[in-house]
């Protein structure tokens, strides 16, 4: 089987689902119990969401995209704040 290569799969994510949160951690990472939060919160977009990131640079990042515009506000409300920034981009 042929594998897709990461950045096309994240080009096909990114075209289906539009509405995306970019969290850039803080630099000791977040803490456990945050990341089950946010485990437990795109287990409730099982299917409607993708992930992609970037973390073995100074430019780290974590990508969160989802298919509803309400998901991806929500997840922006709800983890921003740990971040140590957050960018919350609409579809056009």
């Amino acid at each position: 089987m042929r594998r897709v290569s990461d950045p096309k799969r994240r080009q096909g994510a990114d075209a289906k689902y539009l509405h995306c949160v970019d969290l850039i951690p803080p630099s000791e990472g977040f803490p456990d119990s945050l990341e089950e939060k946010i485990i437990q919160s795109l287990e409730r977009c099982s299917g409607t969401f993708d992930l992609h990131g970037e973390i073995a640079n100074a430019d780290a990042f974590i990508r969160y995209c989802f298919e509803h515009a309400a998901d991806a506000e929500a997840f922006h409300a709800q983890f921003a704040p740990a971040a140590e920034k957050a960018i919350l981009k609409k579809a056009p």
